[in-house]
Order: structure tokens, then sequence, then C-alpha cells
């Protein structure tokens, strides 16, 4: 409509006088700008439509997504119901026989260990058993030495020498009859501390704990200082321990290591004293 009033208007400013030629062209302009404004009428419409076409298809698709999203959730529901009934429920009852089979495997420990303390102290009757059977049926002591003195021709170096020869070669009851005669004629020497400590080893080897825990101690009472002080302490201890006095063993071994600390016999009987205490842990 616009085009046609602006071509009317160009019409009535024309010149009355213009040549019928140019009236025809006028004519035939506007005719064209009409055929204009149809197409961009023509061109709005189809924009339209396709606008409109565009709006239904873009709404088709969110309602394709929409749904989409719908059977995702079903899908994803399905899933979490499956697996929990093919998984979840089963895992927790295999975790329910876990923790049934944890607590029997706890009284089962338990019980063990009240087996191994009933066992502990059967060893311990047994033990002491045994040391009163050993002593029972140890050999009398050997007799003393005449008082009177040596024999003519026996002298200290040669008592002592085939004491400790005798020992050397398994000949202990003879050898403690020595070492016991070394002692009464010679028992202010300087080798009587050996002859005491080595009567306490005789006993000790023959399994008589007892006469070999009295003969350390002697060597500890009569010769506090010399050199097999140490030796002794340590063999008391094991005297002991094998008596079944853990508690006296541990105090003869902590005085050793007190009194020389740096010494061979103290090394021992720092591990014996770890062993010990480790024994006494485990039968408690």
């Amino acid at each position: 409509m616009r085009t046609l009033a602006i071509a009317f208007a160009i019409a009535l400013a024309w010149p009355a006088s213009a040549p019928a030629q140019r009236r025809d062209q006028l004519v035939e302009l506007g005719r064209d700008l009409a055929l204009l404004q149809e197409e961009v009428r023509l061109m709005n419409k189809t924009q339209t439509e396709r606008l409109t076409q565009m709006e239904e298809t873009l709404k088709a698709m969110q309602e394709q997504i929409a749904a989409a999203n719908r059977s995702l959730a079903v899908l994803d529901s399905g899933l979490k119901k499956r697996l929990e009934d093919s998984m979840v429920k089963p895992l927790s009852g295999v975790t329910g026989k876990v923790d049934t089979l944890s607590q029997d495997f706890g009284y089962v420990r338990e019980t063990l260990v009240e087996i191994n303390t009933r066992l502990a102290k059967m060893d311990q009757r047994v033990a002491d058993l045994e040391n009163t059977i050993r002593m029972m049926q140890a050999p009398p002591a050997p007799p003393a030495a005449p008082a009177s003195g040596p024999p003519p021709g026996v002298s200290a170096k040669s008592l002592y020498d085939d004491a400790l020869r005798d020992k050397m070669g398994g000949n202990f009851d003879l050898a403690l009859q020595q070492f016991t005669n070394y002692l009464a004629w010679f028992g202010d020497t300087e080798m009587a501390p050996n002859a005491q400590y080595y009567i306490g080893e005789i006993h000790y080897n023959q399994k008589r704990f007892q006469e070999a825990a009295a003969a350390f101690d002697r060597v500890l009472e009569a010769y506090p200082a010399n050199s097999k002080t140490n030796d002794a302490r340590l063999m008391k201890a094991r005297s002991l321990a094998e008596l079944g006095d853990r508690a006296g063993a541990e105090q003869e071994l902590r005085a050793l290591i007190k009194a020389a600390p740096n010494s061979a016999a103290a090394r021992r009987a720092r591990a014996e004293l770890q062993k010990l205490s480790g024994s006494r842990g485990r039968r408690r």
C-alpha cells in the first residue's frame, strides 16, 4: 500500500503537459512496485511459516529430550534396584557371616589361651616333679677330704691339674672328689675359687641343679672377688632357672649386669634375662 501511495504521489506531481509515454512508464512502474510488494509479502509469509515450523520442530525435540530423560530415569531406577538385588543384599549377608565367623574365631582364640595357660601350669608341675625325683635319685655327696692334710707328695698344683684333667675327660665323680679335697687342703690358694666353680659345673652338667646352685653360691660367698665371680653368678642364675625359680634367676642376672656391665658374662646375662622375660610373658 505504501508503494502505491508513492506512485500516486509521483503521478500527481508530474506536469500535465508531460507526454503520454511518460504516463505509461509511471503506470508500469506502479505495477512493478505492486509486484515487488507482493513478493515481499510472500517472502514474509514464507519466513513466518518457516519460523513456525522451526518452533514446532524445536518443541518436538524438547519433548523427545524430556521423554528420553524420563526413560533414563526409569532405566537408572531399574538398574539401581537390580544392583541392590544382585550385589548389595548378598554382600550384606556375607558381611553378617563374616561378623559371625570373627566372633567364633575370638571364642576359639580365648579357648586356646586358656588351654595354653593350663598346659604351662602342667609343665611347671611336671618340672617340679622331675626336680624332686632327680634330687631323690642324686648320688650322695662325695666324702669330705681328711682333715689331717694331703697325703705325702700331693701338692696343690698336682691335685688341681689332676682334677681338671679328669673333669675334661668326663671322669666327673673322680674330679668332684679331687676338687673337694683341693678345697679342704688348699682352700686359701689362688686356684681355690676355680675349684669351687668347677664343682658347681660338674653338678650342673649332671643335672643336679640344687647342688649346682649351692656350689656357685659358695663361690660368691667365700671368694667374692675373683676371675670366676661373674661366671659363678651367671651359672647360679641358670641353675635357679632350671629349678623353676625364675624370680631368683632374674635377680642374679640383674645383679651380674649391674656389677660388671661390660663383661662377657653380662652380655650373656642380658640375653638370658630377655629370654626369661619372654618365656614368662608367654606363660601368662
